[in-house]
């Protein structure tokens, strides 16, 4: 699943990664303003941000025990107004052969604390 997910990423082909997804896939805190609680919110979301000129590069993958982490370098259209970090790192939670949430961390050492847990 790994690969699979990788290559989604680096063909930006949100068919692709939305079959990964479970259909009540969730990203995002429940109070965060921008959370998804499904497939389609999770997919709208990547195809707004690819319209907007947002690119992410795949710098790193790795599996561990609760799912797939992936470190992805995040290209802004415009850096002096972007939002977020370049650096951006999501644990993918997998249950039955499907992403079933999506953890954002900032910072590499949270998200592999997370992604050693059980």
């Amino acid at each position: 699943m790994a690969a699979q997910l990788r290559g989604a990423f680096e063909s930006q082909d949100l068919t692709k990664f939305g079959a990964l997804l479970a259909e009540d896939a969730r990203w995002g805190d429940d109070d965060a303003p921008n959370k998804c609680r499904s497939r389609t919110e999770v997919v709208a979301t990547f195809q707004r941000l690819i319209g907007e000129g947002v690119a992410g590069e795949v710098a790193d993958l790795r599996t561990g025990p609760a799912g797939i982490l992936c470190h992805l370098r995040i290209h802004w259209p415009d850096p002096a107004s972007r939002p977020g970090s370049d650096e951006v790192f999501h644990l993918y939670r997998v249950h039955g052969g499907q992403i079933i949430e999506i953890q954002p961390y900032d910072d590499r050492e949270a998200a592999e604390t997370a992604l050693s847990a059980i």
